[in-house]
């Protein structure tokens, strides 16, 4: 397992990176990675503890202590389905609340 450090304090709240993912990805396979990235939390996480991450240039999954942003200040309110897009090159990231 390879962990990477980041300090989410350098990075920018947005509201861009889900369109910027559907149309990287189209919307349906968009949709199955914010889906693969719940499964994640479901199958590793641990609720209230961790949060699943999408690193939007990738496509790629993994899930980080919710300990992290809140160190960091940021101000959540983590729910069930809650997913973090964050694209490392921009320095933004941006929450999601995933639809049923």
């Amino acid at each position: 397992m390879k962990t990477v450090k980041i300090e989410f304090s350098k990075y920018e709240s947005v509201n861009f990176l889900w369109p910027e993912l559907i149309e990287d990805y189209g919307f349906d396979k968009a949709r199955k990675i914010i889906s693969q990235a719940i499964d994640l939390q479901k199958m590793n996480g641990t609720k209230n503890i961790t949060m699943p991450i999408i690193f939007s240039g990738t496509g790629g999954l993994a899930l980080v202590p919710i300990k992290i942003l809140e160190k960091e200040n940021f101000k959540i309110s983590y729910k069930d389905k809650q997913v973090l897009i964050f694209n490392l090159k921009r320095k933004s990231f941006q929450i999601l609340n995933e639809a049923n």
